[in-house]
């Protein structure tokens, strides 16, 4: 009977130890892996760099952390489209800074409706698996310029903004030197769509 215990005995601690040790292996191993999944990530994030083809375009801007930024589209949409639709209204797209691009178009396609203009054209790209396009703000279609070198196809002539400068005008900036205009809406000029990430 005692033999009997013993052997029991030596058997739940066996049980016991093992069933611990498996889980400090296993805790372990997860522990390795979830490292080694954050490394990965933290490396590709960590190599972004403006010119680099990334989430559906081109690098040209990047935040502070290196992590988020702005692509634009492989190639213009446009080289010669109006800001409106054929008529002169306020449609509240006066945002200028980065991370204004967005709201400022759904602002200019809430307020001109269906037709061919600048921002439905961007709103209506569907490009390398993103649906996400709009007409970059006045100081993104900046950081476009200021790396123009780095995103192949800009000409060197007149890109429209989202930012719009009053009933009649909207500003667009010149790539061959770097100059913003607010001219007119009818003005017949070259696009490029941009997403942010």
């Amino acid at each position: 009977m005692k033999a009997i215990i013993k052997t029991s005995l030596s058997f739940f601690l066996l049980l016991a130890v093992t069933s611990c040790t498996k889980e400090r292996i296993n805790s372990t191993a997860t522990q390795s892996l979830n490292q080694t999944a954050t490394a990965a990530d933290a490396s590709i994030q960590a190599t972004l760099r403006i010119g680099d083809m990334h989430a559906g375009g081109i690098i040209f801007y990047l935040d502070s952390t290196k992590k988020h930024g702005l692509v634009a589209a492989t190639k213009d949409q446009s080289s010669g489209i109006k800001w409106y639709n054929n008529t002169y209204i306020v449609t509240g797209a006066k945002g200028t800074i980065i991370g204004t691009g967005a709201s400022n178009t759904t602002k200019i396609v809430n307020k001109q409706g269906s037709g061919k203009y600048a921002a439905k054209l961007c709103a209506d790209l569907v490009l390398n698996g993103f649906s996400d396009w709009y007409l970059p703000s006045k100081q993104e279609l900046n950081q476009l310029y200021k790396h123009r070198s780095k995103v192949p196809g800009l000409a060197a002539t007149n890109y429209w903004s989202s930012t719009e400068s009053d009933t009649n005008n909207a500003w667009d900036q010149e790539f061959g030197g770097g100059f913003k205009f607010a001219d007119d809406k009818s003005f017949t000029i070259h696009v490029r769509a941009v997403r942010s990430f």
